[in-house]
């Protein structure tokens, strides 16, 4: 069984200041959604990144900040989407999504930015379910796909994948080189209405000895009958040049050449907020200058690690989202601990 080596994490230098951890900018939240954004926002900040802003709309934003008020707001003015964009350029990574519904100015949002935005994008949960609404002639064009993150659970992917069928692209390929069918049993539709978040990722806090094993390339029995969620990630990945992060049990990475399946975690994880706190996990990573399939591996773990201690210090049940995040640096500390 090969295993593919988690990127390491550098010490602090004594000198460092917040400008040599990134900056990352979250774009979520609608007036139902407050939550979303700062979930984001905190998991960002507890990963690492030296500074993070929100963008969110005007009504909403003062809630948010106080919710996440170690960030710093922008007001997406919905006429003007071309500021949005502007801003984003001064970031070194940007996570879109979570909260924002799927109304007019989120699709103009997300495929403006995908368009015009070349910097690493961490897209999740309304980004995700943008795209899936989208005609096949209104597909963004982009030069480089290969630094785009999708997080979806099954039920996003479902909805995902059907629109890159009907767009067509790379599908017929990447189909051939995945010999699974396009299309998952009609059952998996039931998923549909899961909230975005990291459903239950069964993720194994590293060994002080040996803190890179944990995310391997062979594919192991699942005790739950279903299509093989390896090959739908890589299918997905090939499909789009993206790198997919297919949420859930033993969370599924796919890079297009490589597969990593996640063995951290626990069901306590399985509550809303905890993928949003995912997204700001991996987006902080890329902002922090990993590479963004190895940020992508390594965010997963690191998350999970957080909600298997968060899991142990309060129990198996009833963990928040924000204690998935409070506990992140200590599984920072635990997996560059020498």
């Amino acid at each position: 069984m090969e295993t593919i080596e988690l990127p390491g994490m550098m010490s602090r230098r004594s000198e460092a200041h917040k400008g040599d951890f990134g900056k990352v900018l979250v774009i979520a939240g609608s007036e139902c959604m407050i939550g979303a954004p700062a979930m984001v926002a905190t998991g960002a900040m507890r990963a690492g990144t030296g500074l993070c802003r929100i963008a969110t709309i005007k009504d909403i934003l003062p809630q948010v900040l106080t919710i996440c008020p170690v960030a710093t707001g922008f007001m997406i003015n919905p006429r003007d989407i071309k500021s949005l964009v502007e801003f984003a350029e001064l970031h070194d990574a940007v996570a879109i999504g979570p909260g924002m519904g799927t109304s007019t100015s989120t699709k103009k949002i997300v495929l403006e930015l995908l368009e015009r935005h070349r910097g690493p994008m961490v897209l999740d949960a309304d980004a995700l379910n943008t795209l899936a609404l989208l005609e096949a002639s209104e597909w963004p064009t982009r030069r480089d796909w290969s630094n785009v993150v999708l997080t979806p659970h099954m039920g996003e992917f479902m909805r995902l994948m059907a629109a890159v069928a009907k767009r067509g692209g790379n599908i017929g390929m990447a189909a051939e080189k995945t010999p699974v069918a396009a299309s998952a049993p009609r059952s998996l539709a039931d998923d549909d209405d899961l909230p975005s978040t990291a459903d239950g990722i069964a993720l194994d806090m590293p060994d002080e000895t040996a803190a890179a094993t944990s995310v391997q390339t062979a594919v192991e029995p699942t005790v739950n009958s279903g299509p093989d969620r390896t090959a739908l990630a890589e299918l997905l990945s090939r499909a789009t040049g993206c790198i997919v992060v297919l949420k859930g049990h033993q969370t599924v990475i796919a890079d297009g050449g490589r597969i990593g399946i996640n063995k951290t975690g626990n069901p306590a994880m399985a509550t809303a907020g905890s993928g949003d706190v995912l997204t700001g996990v991996i987006a902080s990573l890329i902002g922090q200058g990993i590479p963004c399939a190895q940020a992508a591996r390594l965010g997963v773990h690191l998350h999970g690690s957080a909600g298997d201690l968060a899991a142990k210090a309060i129990g198996p049940a009833g963990i928040l989202a924000t204690d998935i995040a409070e506990f992140v640096p200590r599984a920072i500390a635990a997996y560059i601990k020498k």
